[in-house]
């Protein structure tokens, strides 16, 4: 079970702790390009499950029902969507690769420059990790999921 990666966005870089050990998925911005509303060493960890997709998203899953259990986020009622970060231009498994790519010019949402580290870290999450659910509503998703899964 894949248990962090980082993830470079259009403003920061930003540690995801996908493990539980924290009770909760959390997310910790590490780096910036651009001004945003968390500083460097803020924290966004509002939510049960972490969703990648175009947006890193903290949700929690339920969506409100006791048999409603959703993993897809977007199934689940915006009520119940917690903090996010801005579009994810990569996805990496070393912090050494992300701040690399921050220094990159010309970052665009889902970057073609960095697809197989994006690919990679997808495929390391898989699509039954406990506390994280990638994205494959078409409104939502980083990629087609034919492209990691």
């Amino acid at each position: 079970m894949l248990k962090e990666f980082y993830a470079v966005t259009m403003t920061s870089v930003y540690r995801a702790l996908i493990d539980g050990s924290m009770g909760s998925p959390a997310l910790t911005k590490i780096a910036a390009r651009d001004r945003s509303r968390v500083v460097i060493g803020g924290k966004i960890n509002n939510g049960s499950m972490l969703s990648v997709g175009m947006y890193l998203k903290l949700f929690i899953p339920e969506g409100g029902g006791t048999t409603s259990f959703k993993r897809e986020i977007g199934l689940v009622n915006t009520k119940y969507w917690g903090g996010g970060t801005s579009a994810v231009v990569a996805l990496f498994l070393t912090k050494e690769d992300a701040l690399a790519c921050n220094e990159a010019q010309e970052h665009r949402p889902c970057d073609p420059r960095w697809r197989k580290e994006t690919v990679d870290v997808l495929r390391a999450i898989g699509k039954n990790h406990p506390y994280c659910s990638i994205s494959t509503s078409p409104e939502c998703q980083l990629m087609d999921p034919k492209e990691w899964q």
